[in-house]
């Protein structure tokens, strides 16, 4: 038995030199370079990615995914939305709308890097977007901007006939619009409370989409699809998507806090969404 280390570069390297940058960190086994940029490694089971081995690899801006077996199918996609599948986070875009985005912004970070609890941080942001109206936010949605290579990214899943779904602690009227121009099977978000005017009131209605439901969610869609967790991928960039990664067979930290990155065994630092295919893909 052993590991795969799947490279993707995102510079011009050749083999002899990945070979040069990973033979401190493990013994190469075997390299098969599948693209001119993508290599998988076969390793020993021992092998983990060190401090070292990650700087490593962050500095040569390659991205990774350290796998128990590659050759695992995967038939399931949970991803976050806000700065994984869309840039930025949409609720700063709302906040755009009154002139509070770094006020906002500054509960957004401190939530995503876990230093804020999630239902706190949303609690206070919404109070700050009291009275926006539901026009505003649906205008919002409608001009929301997907990351480089989240279509590419879909058309692939898609095409490997993947169930997948977009999950997010952020708002419906947002993952409806974005699920449907990418093609996710199904979207899981929070749901905002307006007044009698038709304006955000301050809250949400039901349940919170919190790092505990995404986790449930990625074993709930599973079970019910008879899909193993061995063949579940998720990826997503905040704090409150730790547990989600975890659970899955394969969790890919996308552009990630330091928090997320340390919790994983894949990311995706330095090239686009799409590069996720590479992990999942012989």
């Amino acid at each position: 038995m052993h590991k795969t280390l799947t490279l993707v570069a995102n510079q011009p390297l050749h083999t002899q030199a990945i070979r040069q940058l990973i033979a401190p960190f493990t013994t190469i086994l075997n390299i098969t370079a599948r693209h001119e940029n993508v290599w998988d490694i076969d390793c020993p089971t021992a092998t983990i990615l060190t401090e070292a081995f990650r700087q490593t690899l962050y500095q040569q801006h390659i991205d990774f995914a350290l796998q128990e077996s590659k050759h695992v199918t995967k038939k399931l996609l949970l991803s976050d939305m806000d700065a994984t599948i869309v840039v930025g986070e949409t609720i700063e875009e709302m906040a755009s709308v009154l002139g509070l985005t770094e006020q906002v912004s500054q509960i957004t970070t401190a939530a995503m890097q876990g230093h804020i609890d999630y239902r706190e941080a949303l609690a206070k942001r919404l109070q700050l977007l009291k009275g926006i109206p539901k026009a505003t936010v649906i205008e919002l949605a409608e001009k929301v901007t997907l990351a480089k290579g989240a279509q590419q990214l879909m058309q692939g899943i898609n095409e490997k006939s993947m169930d997948s779904c977009l999950i997010s602690g952020g708002f419906s009227l947002f993952t409806e619009v974005v699920s449907q121009k990418l093609g996710f099977k199904r979207h899981l978000s929070n749901r905002l409370s307006y007044d009698d005017a038709d304006c955000l009131d301050g809250h949400w209605i039901g349940d919170l989409v919190t790092a505990e439901v995404k986790a449930s969610t990625l074993q709930t869609l599973a079970a019910e699809n008879d899909i193993d967790i061995k063949q579940t991928v998720a990826i997503g960039d905040g704090a409150n998507d730790i547990k989600m990664l975890r659970a899955a067979g394969l969790g890919v930290a996308y552009y990630g806090k330091p928090v997320v990155q340390a919790s994983v065994n894949a990311e995706i630092h330095a090239g686009t969404i799409d590069n996720l295919l590479w992990f999942i893909n012989d």
